[in-house]
């Protein structure tokens, strides 16, 4: 773990969108307990160096930042919306403060069919590999602010409706521990796993460093020539 870590970028410096708590009620555990609407999460999109702009926007990546409040809503840590890339898309994120639980689940023949449901904890220097055909979601289950950064393919736009419809995750974390969704009709057990990011990539300190290694990014935006990578991505 690399501990103290700041950004190369002032991410503030940069617009952000808010989603607010009543944004997540349609993925909720407990959405009737909410009473009062307060901000969730702040999302800086498209950060970056400007003498970096050009080259990250030839390689069609993105750079991003999220900030995670710590509230609960009911029994439930705040988490992000959760959404699926289409085409296969991976994903990665960097901790910067904080600890989060990266949710990653994989469907099977249908969205409300999962074949494997993995939950990752991380941490300050911390980062992960969000695999091809993995939906996946953010919880914050500590009483600070959640940093995080992530580098992603810019080319295409998630996909929200499988967790709207389904009401989120097909686990919630609760104060009460992991709670099953019974809206799924298949949810297979819980497989904690620690991520191999940083050994697998080389990163030793703000992965927005990678932009100097390109070849290193590849796998956001060629996932099908990166297979090995993503079988190695967690212990």
């Amino acid at each position: 773990m690399i501990n103290c870590m700041h950004p190369v970028i002032d991410f503030k410096k940069f617009d952000y969108e808010i989603r607010y708590a009543k944004d997540l009620r349609p993925v909720l555990y407990q959405p009737e307990a909410l009473k009062e609407d307060f901000e969730a999460y702040r999302m800086f999109r498209d950060v970056c160096l400007e003498e970096d702009r050009k080259k990250i926007k030839d390689l069609d990546l993105r750079y991003d930042f999220t900030v995670i409040f710590p509230r609960k809503i009911g029994n439930e840590f705040i988490k992000t919306f959760g959404h699926y890339h289409p085409n296969s898309y991976p994903e990665i994120y960097q901790i910067f403060e904080g600890e989060a639980l990266i949710l990653m689940q994989k469907p099977a023949e249908s969205y409300d069919t999962i074949e494997e449901f993995i939950v990752v904890k991380v941490g300050e220097g911390e980062s992960v590999i969000i695999p091809p055909h993995y939906g996946h979601v953010t919880v914050n289950p500590s009483d600070k602010e959640i940093i995080m950064s992530n580098w992603v393919c810019r080319s295409f736009k998630s996909i929200y409706d499988p967790f709207s419809s389904l009401r989120g995750a097909c686990y919630y974390y609760t104060e009460r521990g992991w709670i099953k969704n019974e809206r799924y009709s298949k949810v297979p057990e819980i497989k904690e796993a620690e991520s191999r990011a940083n050994e697998l990539l080389g990163i030793d300190g703000d992965m927005y460093s990678l932009i100097k290694y390109p070849k290193k990014l590849e796998f956001l935006v060629r996932p099908e020539k990166h297979e090995e990578l993503f079988k190695k991505a967690f212990y």
